[in-house]
């Protein structure tokens, strides 16, 4: 499902697939060494935050401060929910919103952990995709690519449907696993 959303400063497009889910938006890398700038803009453009704020709000805000304070500070590092809700001084509600957007955005990794406090526990821990941003990125850029090649194999479908014609290549068959090669059926025009 694509659903269009317009705002202030450009058109952009929400892309979803089951559970990945990106805002894609035209974006220029801002030239800059301010760390804070550079990933408002960034945050903004793929959909993670919504709308602008103040510097001081945004700066101060759970999920701003989850990014810089939580995963780019030490981005190998797991940290349970606990330990996040703590960090950023609110909700564990709040915290598992802003943790299910990254993990839509396929940039977090989660892990059981044991923790001996009284006793044995596990909890989930939460880092950055391999404990590196890049790497992270990565991962989300893929899934970018392979959903887009999805949509164009859907748009080639709509217009060979469109056309008359209908074409199924390079597919699996659901029931048996069998390849489909290629079927090919022109209708007559009315």
């Amino acid at each position: 499902m694509v659903e269009r959303i317009q705002n202030d400063y450009m058109p952009t497009f929400n892309v979803i697939l089951m559970d990945f889910k990106i805002q894609i938006a035209e974006h220029r890398p801002k030239v800059s060494n301010n760390l804070d700038e550079i990933l408002e803009d960034f945050l903004l453009d793929i959909g993670y935050l919504s709308g602008r704020k103040s510097e001081e709000e945004l700066y101060d805000s759970v999920p701003f401060r989850l990014w810089t304070d939580c995963f780019l500070d030490k981005p190998e590092k797991f940290r349970t929910m606990d330990e996040l809700a703590v960090m950023l001084d609110t909700t564990k509600p709040t915290v598992y919103r802003h943790l299910n957007k990254l993990k839509a955005l396929q940039l977090l990794e989660e892990k059981e952990l044991t923790i001996e406090d009284d006793g044995e526990v596990t909890k989930k821990g939460y880092r950055l995709s391999q404990g590196d941003l890049l790497k992270a990125w990565h991962i989300t850029e893929l899934s970018v690519e392979s959903n887009l090649k999805r949509y164009r194999e859907t748009i080639e479908r709509i217009n060979s449907l469109s056309s008359g014609e209908k074409i199924i290549t390079g597919h699996t068959c659901p029931n048996c696993g069998e390849e489909i090669k290629k079927i090919k059926d022109t209708q007559e025009g009315d």
